[in-house]
């Protein structure tokens, strides 16, 4: 018991160290990774040891990874590809349809881009929808906040899913098809709600006209006409998605032919870190002209965007380490074993209270894969939807303390009070949605 209390008052404590004292993630997790360690009978040398370790294993794994994925989505945003994809799903489900269209968009943008980003790039584009197509701006907000969140935690490449992928050893090509497979359902059955006669008539306003506003639709446009083919700008994406795919299928199928040529190429080509400098290497193909500012300065602007996603990954992981070799994963395994709720709740639970107490997906994901960790073996719970259920937690419950409320709010020119409906009461119908897919997942692949 001493163990599980301590580690409740270091989770706690960490909470408190980031959303109370403002405390850099970074510094918390590792402050909270030194206490814990100490406290629970580890020598120091062996705490320093452990703690540096963990770090060391999860940059190991990664790194590359994450970096490479960012790469990816500078390039789509700064050539016009993310306007291009945008402007693609529109144009195919119809302005009829715009809620509906809007969600899917952020589907599919959000897999390479950050949701942050991805809703500045297509607010334009909302508003402009509102008025044409008569469309409330609340539902259509709701739905782009909704779609782009929903891939962001769910379906890598985003750093998220990767972080937590990497921490709990799980197959990214298995995580990558049910994030899909989840990101799915949570769109479509969170669509009824974004579209809902109760949004439409409680907020019945279109988005206002705006001469700052429609310069930058005309810009959106502009970005969309001079952007690559409809193919090329998807191509990053879905090539880098195939290859990770069909390299943990073959894994999964087809181990009798492990010795073959056929199968030893796919395997290394759908290396995660390999298919996603593939992805990279496509991405040279988008600009019209191959410069300086492209080669150099749109790489250099992604390292430094992937920074703090590589630190929080490393120092989550060195607490994951402390927790493991703690011990404390047996005691919580044994008390967790007597309260009867399925394994896969638990993850989807931490995360959300996390996410709740102080307001960034990424940490919720990575301090929640660090906890669930040392219990994984005995929850009988498999790595992958473990992944799925801590990135579903993490979009459940977005409050004024997440960057993304503001983000959504300002941009969509809406009150606080507005802003409680289309971001945090829309994210809790996402978990709800998303909770009952992963039941009926855990229940087919378990």
């Amino acid at each position: 018991m001493y163990l599980v209390i301590l580690m409740i008052v270091s989770v706690v404590l960490l909470l408190v160290l980031i959303s109370k004292v403002k405390l850099n993630a970074f510094l918390s997790l590792l402050f909270i990774s030194l206490f814990m360690g100490i406290l629970s009978g580890m020598s120091l040398a062996d705490v320093a040891a452990q703690v540096t370790a963990g770090f060391g294993a999860l940059m190991a794994g990664i790194g590359i990874v994450i970096i490479c994925g960012v790469i990816i989505g500078t390039f789509l945003e700064h050539t016009g590809a993310a306007q291009r994809i945008a402007a693609s799903i529109l144009k195919l489900v119809g302005p009829k349809r715009g809620t509906l269209a809007t969600g899917i968009t952020g589907g599919v943008v959000s897999i390479p881009i950050f949701c942050d980003v991805g809703f500045v790039i297509l607010t334009p584009v909302i508003r402009a929808l509102s008025r044409v197509g008569k469309i409330p701006m609340m539902c259509l907000a709701s739905a782009l906040m909704m779609g782009l969140l929903t891939t962001h935690c769910l379906t890598p490449p985003t750093p998220g899913p990767l972080a937590a992928a990497a921490i709990l050893g799980a197959d990214v090509g298995i995580v990558m098809l049910y994030g899909l497979i989840v990101s799915i359902v949570v769109i479509g059955g969170t669509y009824f709600w974004c579209n809902s006669q109760f949004l439409r008539k409680r907020y019945p306003e279109l988005a206002e006209y705006d001469a700052e506003i429609e310069a930058d639709s005309q810009k959106f446009n502009d970005a969309a006409a001079k952007a690559p083919s409809t193919l090329m700008s998807y191509l990053p994406i879905v090539l880098v998605i195939l290859l990770i795919v069909i390299r943990s299928v073959l894994g999964l199928y087809a181990q009798a032919h492990a010795e073959t040529m056929w199968f030893q190429i796919i395997n290394f080509l759908g290396t995660p870190f390999i298919a996603l400098l593939i992805g990279v290497f496509c991405c040279f193909l988008l600009p019209a002209k191959i410069n300086e500012e492209v080669s150099n300065g749109w790489v250099n602007k992604a390292l430094k965007n992937s920074a703090e996603i590589l630190i929080l990954t490393g120092i989550a992981g060195s607490f994951g380490r402390i927790l493991l070799v703690s011990g404390v994963g047996d005691v919580m395994a044994g008390a967790i074993s007597g309260l009867n709720i399925p394994s896969v709740l638990l993850p989807f639970i931490i995360s959300s209270i996390v996410l709740i107490a102080q307001g960034s997906a990424t940490v919720a994901m990575t301090t929640t894969a660090a906890i669930i960790l040392p219990i994984l073996g005995p929850l009988g719970l498999s790595p992958e939807l473990a992944v799925i259920s801590i990135a579903a937690g993490a979009f459940t419950g977005v409050f004024p303390q997440g960057s993304y409320f503001w983000v959504v709010t300002k941009m969509s020119g809406f009150d606080i009070k507005k802003g409680y409906v289309a971001v945090t009461a829309t994210t809790f119908v996402m978990g709800g949605v998303a909770l009952v897919a992963i039941l009926i997942l855990s229940l087919v692949v378990s």
